[in-house]
């Protein structure tokens, strides 16, 4: 068993935390493993200056998730020995030089409405840079909202919120906020108070894959494969499965507003989605299969999803 290891990360807080529970997992599993963090710069955070669906081709990252890219450049390349990622961030389609080798247990899934002081709840001016968060938004409040651009991570959302006179909330992942120790349904930052409002799920879907930390190593390197197999949680690993294969029927990627997820539930698995039309008009899926079948399950939202959109 190697007894040291690197591990790739973004270098922003909430990438830090979660980097942090894969070694905690890894160290109770391997007794004196020594894990070394690498924080890594991807595109996605070096451009903030432009909406996530214009990074990959502004910074010639091509199909890449903008904040994997750097981290799989690092893994090929042997300066690092896995990579730890927000599941959320990837893309459907894998490259076929690494492997998804360990699924962390899933955190909450679902997003949370950040309001400030006084906000104006009558027609909200909202702060995203999620197209399917300002499809949801406005399909949630029928239209009776204003949604403008933010980019960064959760500390600078949260200050460009409160910042800026014209905007009223945002729009966060509460896997992250909890990560982070927000726990509650209020946060205090710089002296003020926020409000955290938790959204359900089966009405404002989350991101495929939202909550859920991955950890990917080069396909070829069976022994890091074979030490992060311990850490590997089966329930999140068969959800992710399915809504990365869904994912990956759809080629989609953060330009296409669509929103969903899987649960284990018992030998039984259930997927829902929401995928949004050019037009805006939502198209909710719910399919049923087995959980040994994850893709199958995909493939048949997939199916019905295409049935309805001739």
């Amino acid at each position: 068993m190697q007894k040291e290891i690197k591990i790739g990360t973004r270098a922003s807080e909430l990438a830090l935390v979660q980097t942090k529970l894969v070694i905690a997992a890894l160290e109770k599993e391997h007794p004196g493993l020594r894990c070394t963090v690498c924080p890594i710069k991807t595109a996605g955070d070096a451009r903030t200056d432009l909406p996530l669906q214009e990074v990959n081709k502004a910074t010639g990252t091509q199909d890449k998730g903008v904040f994997i890219a750097a981290l799989e450049e690092a893994l090929a390349g042997g300066r690092v020995d896995c990579a730890v990622h927000s599941l959320k961030d990837m893309p459907g389609q894998s490259d076929a030089r690494f492997a998804l080798a360990a699924y962390m247990p899933r955190e909450e899934r679902g997003d949370v409405l950040v309001l400030k002081p006084g906000a104006r709840m009558d027609y909200p001016t909202i702060a995203t840079g999620s197209v399917r968060r300002a499809h949801f938004m406005r399909c949630y409040r029928s239209g009776r909202c204003r949604i403008v651009p933010t980019r960064g991570n959760v500390q600078t959302r949260l200050r460009k919120l409160l910042e800026n006179d014209e905007v009223d909330a945002t729009l966060l992942a509460r896997a992250g906020l909890n990560r982070l120790g927000y726990t509650g349904h209020t946060l205090t930052m710089d002296g003020q108070t926020l409000h955290l409002v938790d959204l359900s799920e089966d009405s404002f879907m989350p991101a495929l894959g939202q909550g859920t930390i991955v950890v990917e190593t080069r396909a070829d390197d069976t022994a890091m494969q074979q030490l992060l197999a311990p850490i590997n949680d089966e329930h999140a690993a068969t959800e992710a499965r399915c809504e990365r294969a869904f994912l990956a029927l759809l080629g989609a990627d953060c330009s296409i507003p669509v929103g969903g997820y899987a649960t284990v539930q018992g030998k039984a698995l259930m997927f829902r989605a929401i995928y949004f039309t050019p037009e805006g008009r939502p198209i909710r899926l719910t399919r049923r299969g087995f959980a040994s079948d994850p893709e199958g399950v995909a493939r048949q939202a997939y199916e019905d999803l295409r049935a309805r959109l001739d």
